[in-house]
């Protein structure tokens, strides 16, 4: 060969450079026999301990704030320790061979042996890992079970959310150097093992705001995030908003999942990682309500006793920003993640209690009759018709009855016997006062026809009937549920059809019932709030404000952090002497020593409010056992709308309990709680000190 010829060659150069080519070809010879012969093996060995997982990042979740940027939904690192069941399936294989010890079996027992194997190779697992940790486990056989035949794909929860030292432990301990072994490191290394470290969303205020913010579900599977170019074997937890805030805006808040691999060796060390794409996080959303409020209005309603049926709404009688909504009983949103016992199960699905209901908004279709509070439309439509003269005075014998225009019906009025003008009427709840002006004013038999044209046009102008969340600008979908609550339309002719299908006209019965909110209406109280708002502010009739802004541009197709305007959906164009003479009836209903909401008074803050008691029929679940009938009880539905201070209204807050004694007695306390703890908490901001309420 050519190589060869020129060792004989007389160049000494050309000999030494051959001589020196021949050497390196045998040394890069002896090189590739070690690796793929005499190493070849123990190559192959580590090619096989080594595995690629496909792991699905889900994104950080957006925050819910409120109005002064305090978190009322935020995210929290919390550290897993997973166990990935793909990579212990020689594990399996060998423990199952020593169980079966060589003797010949049946394949139903096999299948038997083999599942016992697997979980006594994870149980043992299980428990060096905890015992290092300090926090001793026993693997539950079912859980064990049922995460094998339905989730192998996904690796399985061994611990939750460890502590800072268990953490530390995990790192320091789980790779333990055990000795040397012929000069060697030994190094035990417990298999399948990993520490993952997820965003979980957290709820700083617990059961605050619970039907407003909503809850989150587990979602191994989710349909939403980009796509990416394999498939998952691995999903790391990820949540799904259902109700509120949450589930309305879950793609705002949700964000952008993203994708990783992961090469891990033989003692499960990562030895590369390659990002395919980061996970973008999820929009803020920035509310209306102060959390302060909130808290406040929460624990003003709690102190009425601690199964209360109710809701309070407080809100901005000039920009209808909505500053707290609270409905009770409610439930810790953080349990949707953590998991529940089984008392707090029992608890949540208390049919009595119905913590589902947001009793503030209606959402499930839960509406209440206002009862004496709808006076207030009653007074503006009087008022602005015409119809009523404030100076004028109607006796008041405890009842009403006409026997001669009217011998079918009478009323009990609460109010005691006297004569009543309009200021006196309304502090005192009088119902004849108000069924006179609705009946018969001018002695006409037909007279109530007019009443009901009337009230029945001024409440849907005030937009009873109707949610008031909808049609949001740019497309922004109502942030919570709302309930219609039912109000007649104004062409109404018929009063409602019964059980049968029969047609029942209206009668001067009915508009009587009307006019003191008692019969078939009914309504929610963020529709009352808007109604005492317009009275507050002169007559607009604003659309409620929760979600201030989004930081989204998917959002509104606009620039970031774009604002949702304020929106009057309708402008009454009240007369101002209607809004003063109502507005000084209010303040008579609080401030007077014998007005009904005596109770809410609050020492240097004028507030205008009025009571409402509403009787409603409650089944007992008995029957007559002669008859077969139902038998029912009389409850109440009480009230208690206001706003403050008169002058200069800043917030309107409307309080409602099921089941409570009176408007007065129930409520008005309840209210004059909230004020009081506003007027605190704006000294204490006034200082420049933000006092944080806690319940």
């Amino acid at each position: 060969m050519f190589v060869f010829d020129q060792l004989r060659s007389r160049e000494i150069p050309i000999r030494v450079m051959t001589a020196f080519i021949l050497c390196c070809m045998l040394l890069l010879a002896v090189c590739l026999w070690r690796l793929q012969v005499s190493a070849g093996n123990d190559y192959r060995d580590r090619q096989e301990n080594q595995s690629i997982r496909a792991v699905r990042l889900p994104a950080t979740r957006g925050r819910i704030l409120d109005r002064h940027q305090q978190p009322l939904a935020m995210n929290r690192l919390r550290f897993d320790v997973h166990m990935y069941i793909d990579e212990l399936r020689p594990l399996f294989y060998t423990h199952y061979m020593r169980l079966k010890k060589g003797r010949k079996m049946a394949r139903p027992e096999q299948l038997e042996l083999e599942k016992e194997a697997r979980y006594q190779v994870v149980s043992n697992l299980t428990m060096r890992v905890s015992l290092r940790l300090g926090q001793p486990l026993v693997l539950d056989r079912e859980k064990f079970h049922t995460h094998y035949y339905k989730h192998r794909y996904r690796p399985m929860a061994v611990m939750q959310d460890l502590s800072e030292g268990q953490v530390a432990r995990f790192v320091e301990q789980v790779y333990t150097v055990e000795g040397t072994y012929d000069g060697y490191r030994v190094v035990t290394a417990v298999p399948g093992v990993d520490l993952s470290v997820n965003p979980v969303r957290t709820y700083p205020n617990d059961e605050m705001a619970f039907h407003t913010l909503g809850y989150l579900r587990r979602d191994d599977d989710p349909g939403s995030g980009r796509e990416m170019p394999v498939h998952f074997r691995y999903r790391l937890p990820d949540y799904i908003g259902v109700d509120g805030l949450e589930g309305v805006y879950d793609t705002l808040l949700r964000g952008e999942a993203g994708a990783k691999s992961i090469r891990v060796n033989n003692i499960s060390y990562r030895t590369s990682e390659d990002v395919w794409a980061w996970p973008e996080a999820g929009y803020d959303i920035v509310l209306s309500l102060d959390r302060d409020i909130q808290l406040a209005a929460e624990a003003a309603l709690e102190a009425n006793g601690p199964e209360t049926r109710g809701a309070v709404v407080v809100m901005e009688p000039h920009t209808g920003d909505l500053m707290a909504l609270v409905s009770l009983p409610g439930f810790d949103s953080n349990k949707f993640i953590s998991g529940f016992s089984r008392e707090e199960i029992t608890r949540l699905n208390d049919d009595r209690l119905n913590r589902w209901l947001n009793r503030a908004t209606g959402s499930g279709g839960v509406a209440y009759p206002p009862g004496s509070i709808f006076k207030l439309i009653s007074a503006v439509a009087y008022l602005e018709e015409g119809l009523l003269n404030p100076e004028e005075k109607v006796k008041n014998r405890g009842y009403f009855r006409n026997q001669t225009l009217y011998p079918h019906y009478s009323l009990d009025d609460t109010a005691p016997p006297g004569d009543y003008d309009f200021i006196k009427a309304f502090k005192k709840s009088s119902n004849t006062y108000f069924v006179h002006y609705a009946l018969t004013p001018d002695g006409q038999t037909d007279q109530w026809r007019q009443g009901k044209r009337v009230l029945l046009d001024w409440g849907n102008r005030f937009r009873l009937g109707q949610k008031t969340l909808t049609n949001l600008p740019d497309g922004l979908p109502s942030p919570i549920r709302e309930g219609r609550g039912y109000f007649p339309a104004r062409d109404n002719e018929l009063k409602r059809k019964d059980q049968f299908g029969d047609k029942i006209p209206w009668a001067a019965g009915d508009v009587a019932n009307l006019c003191i909110g008692q019969g078939e209406i009914t309504v929610t109280p963020l529709q009352m709030a808007v109604m005492t708002s317009a009275v507050a502010n002169g007559g607009k009739v604003l659309q409620p404000r929760l979600v201030m802004s989004v930081d989204s541009r998917q959002a509104f197709g606009k620039a970031q952090n774009q604002e949702i305007p304020v929106k009057v959906l309708d402008d009454l164009n009240l007369k101002r002497e209607t809004v003063e003479l109502i507005h000084e009836a209010m303040l008579a209903d609080v401030a007077d020593p014998d007005g009904t909401g005596r109770a809410a008074r609050v020492p240097g803050l004028a507030i205008g409010g009025k009571t409402g008691t509403a009787q409603i029929m409650v089944p007992t679940g008995k029957f007559n056992p002669r008859t077969g009938v139902r038998l029912f009880r009389t409850d109440h539905i009480t009230w208690f709308v206001s706003f403050a201070p008169i002058d200069s209204p800043r917030h309107v807050v409307v309080v409602m309990v099921e089941s409570g004694e009176s408007g007065g007695s129930t409520c008005a306390p309840i209210a004059g709680s909230i004020y009081r703890a506003i007027r605190n908490l704006e000294r204490e901001r006034k200082k420049g000190r933000p006092r944080l309420a806690k319940k």
